[in-house]
């Protein structure tokens, strides 16, 4: 179906090196699935995005060609690969905010669709568009606009487009990394049902998920395809060093020992919040002792970040109260969801986390010689500080969120999907530097995630979320293994990869 041969892309002149895709070749077969594993930075999405020719200008291929069946999709002009794109071949992108037009209604965005490339009456598409919307759990919300749409529904709406027309072959590029895990297990299901006759080729960072869906998996790293074999083969004798790093980065889903209980550095009552008719929070409550993690779960839509916002003095509550035992409102700092949303794309980096630090009383030469020290502790050379937003990963960039996050010395940091975005051995890196903060500093870490093996990880509590309402909360240990609640349940049932060890110290079937 698709044919990859010897494929090369150019990074810009100073970057870390030289290629971005070094000579990868490989083929994908209609009806296989083809998992693309490898660390933040590695090339995954460049090679998907030149697979598409689709590459951003600052980058150039440089050789190699792309067999779309008889049709080589390096030599088809800009209008002749139109006709392709969407159609024969489509791409889920991993930053669905950034994708989607912010002031058209998704159903009209999933309606262009079908207009470009296959016209049907008004009428028709119309029910084209919400068929797809009803399969991907959207039910309704044509006429909704990507602001009033959680993170892992706008990602949902665009798999719905990628999948309107059954293409022959499906780039996935982190399409479930905003998702909780029953969404995550019902939009890999729905892929899988459409594969028959389509070639999958499926970017992550996630080995749950490669281990439930991969019929084959290549590994990536520094642009080259390190190692590439059948999916039992490789997860159960990997060849390459990194692999077996990668391997051996993936958390266990078992809950880690509770911290002693202190004085509660943030107590949340009653907090109310709503969006015109949906209650996006009912009255939630919560306790956050000093130097403790309490790990907030929940499916899309379920308000864990609006939850996270208020806490940090974004936006205003209906109702309820937040309480921080810490002078000073930069004493609660928050880590966003969309690492790429939260920089300005025009501003280096290193002065974007100096501002933080200085915002918070260091003198201007403290605060950059600070945010060195932080750049540096979240895993980026001391060539970062000088260097933009699109110079860097979509990892990358969430570790510079991190950055700015801590210039304040915070006593409440609210990490809302840090990790998600990051690969296994970067994410272990992350939450060992938010450890030693929180060893050293008394840190209080209020962890919003869909990762139960992360938040099984970091958490001494957990809360669990659902409609807008906090349904379950309680040790890390006992919630894991005694859910009393249905959705904690199904949370934890959907958990994907879980290895019959996992599986015997939790509830799930």
């Amino acid at each position: 179906m698709l044919r990859v041969d010897r494929l090369s892309v150019a990074l810009p002149p100073g970057s870390e090196r030289t290629l971005a895709v070094d000579d990868v070749s490989f083929d994908l077969a209609a009806g296989e699935t083809l998992c693309l594993v490898g660390g933040s930075g590695s090339g995954k999405s460049v090679l998907a995005a030149a697979v598409m020719g689709a590459l951003p200008p600052r980058l150039a291929r440089i050789g190699g060609g792309v067999m779309l069946g008889d049709r080589d999709l390096t030599a088809l002009s800009e209008r002749d690969l139109g006709t392709v794109r969407g159609n024969r071949i489509a791409l889920i992108p991993q930053e669905p905010t950034a994708a989607l037009n912010p002031v058209q209604r998704i159903g009209d965005q999933l309606g262009e669709v079908f207009a470009l490339h296959r016209p049907l009456p008004r009428a028709a598409r119309d029910a084209a568009v919400a068929t797809l919307l009803a399969d991907v759990g959207l039910p309704g919300l044509a006429r909704r606009f990507p602001h009033q749409l959680s993170g892992g529904q706008c990602q949902r709406v665009m798999i719905a487009m990628a999948m309107a027309l059954c293409p022959d072959v499906l780039i996935a590029d982190e399409p479930t990394t905003a998702l909780d895990t029953t969404t995550q297990a019902g939009i890999l299901a729905l892929i899988a049902a459409r594969r028959q006759a389509t070639g999958v080729l499926f970017v992550t960072h996630d080995f749950g998920i490669v281990r439930d869906i991969a019929d084959r998996i290549g590994v990536m790293h520094a642009g080259r395809l390190v190692e590439l074999g059948a999916a039992a083969d490789v997860l159960e004798h990997p060849r390459h060093p990194y692999t077996r790093a990668l391997l051996a980065a993936v958390p266990q889903l078992m809950a880690r020992p509770p911290r002693a209980a202190t004085e509660p550095v943030l107590t949340v009552r009653g907090l109310a919040k709503r969006f015109g008719s949906v209650a996006a929070l009912a009255g939630a409550d919560l306790v956050l002792t000093h130097g403790a993690t309490l790990a907030v779960v929940g499916g899309s839509g379920s308000g864990k970040s609006t939850l996270a916002r208020l806490v940090a003095g974004i936006g205003r509550a209906d109702a309820g109260t937040v309480e921080v035992a810490a002078a000073g409102r930069h004493r609660v700092q928050m880590i966003f969801q969309d690492p790429v949303g939260a920089l300005n794309p025009r501003r280096r980096v290193g002065p974007v986390v100096a501002r933080a630090a200085e915002l918070a009383g260091l003198p201007r030469a403290a605060a950059s010689t600070r945010a060195r020290e932080l750049l540096a502790l979240v895993g980026l050379g001391d060539d970062a500080y000088d260097r933009t937003p699109a110079a860097f990963s979509g990892g990358q960039r969430q570790r510079i969120g991190i950055a700015r996050a801590l210039a304040s010395d915070p006593a409440v940091l609210i990490a809302d999907e840090s990790v998600s975005a990051l690969d296994v051995l970067v994410a272990a890196e992350v939450l060992g530097v938010l450890a030693d903060l929180q060893a050293r500093l008394g840190l209080a870490l209020l962890f919003i995630t869909h990762d139960l093996r992360a938040a099984a990880a970091v958490a001494d509590r957990i809360a669990v979320m659902d409609a807008g309402c906090i349904v379950e909360t309680g040790p890390m240990a006992t919630v894991l293994v005694h859910p009393a609640h249905p959705v904690t349940r199904a949370l934890i049932a959907a958990i994907p990869g879980r290895s019959a060890e996992e599986r015997a110290s939790t509830s799930g079937p």
